[in-house]
């Protein structure tokens, strides 16, 4: 039977068991975890960055990304489905101190007019300021919906032009690039 409940309920099979126990190990504190520095550099090329940094949960990713895009008492804009803020324990207001403004998209996935029309007022000081949207690919509870990469783009182009921190939240986002033929360098 195939489970799809859930990103994390997949059991590795026998040779990713045998890959876990054999893998070269060392202190990634200091940079001295082969395996992990592999990673890092395979994924930076593979997207064209100069770094990656691996995290070993989405969430964790997602909670430091939060934090450094944002200050205390600001407002970030996502869907209404965003695994950020249904699905990570409150981590957003706990974390970074701050608050979400909820947008109704389409099966998880706004749009940059959304975007626009959600920023607060930067110079009216009874309203969070609005710093960072964050978006998910594939959505969770969106059913794995795909953006397109054109929609990123508009969204990315509404951050830009008012100053504001774009996060995307890439639990799955090798399945929504094999599925939408994307490449990783566009990202």
């Amino acid at each position: 039977m195939i489970d799809l409940k859930s990103d994390t309920v997949t059991k590795p099979s026998k040779g990713m068991m045998e890959a876990i126990f054999n893998a070269e190990v060392g202190d990634d504190v200091y940079k001295e975890d082969p395996t992990v520095n592999e990673l890092e550099r395979r994924v930076a090329e593979m997207f064209g960055m100069d770094d990656a940094l691996f995290f070993p949960t989405g969430s964790m990713a997602n909670q430091a990304a939060i934090k450094m895009h944002t200050q205390p008492g600001e407002q970030l804009i996502c869907d209404k489905y965003a695994h950020v803020y249904n699905y990570e324990g409150g981590g957003v207001s706990f974390n970074s101190g701050v608050s979400c403004k909820l947008l109704d998209g389409d099966r998880g996935m706004i749009t940059a007019a959304q975007v626009e029309e959600a920023i607060n007022p930067p110079d009216f000081y009874h309203s969070p300021l609005t710093t960072l949207v964050c978006v998910e690919n594939t959505t969770n509870k969106g059913g794995g919906a795909c953006y397109s990469m054109q929609t990123f783009k508009e969204i990315k182009a509404v951050c830009e032009k008012h100053g504001l921190g774009f996060h995307l939240d890439g639990a799955r986002l090798w399945n929504a690039m094999v599925a939408t033929n994307q490449n990783p360098k566009d990202y």
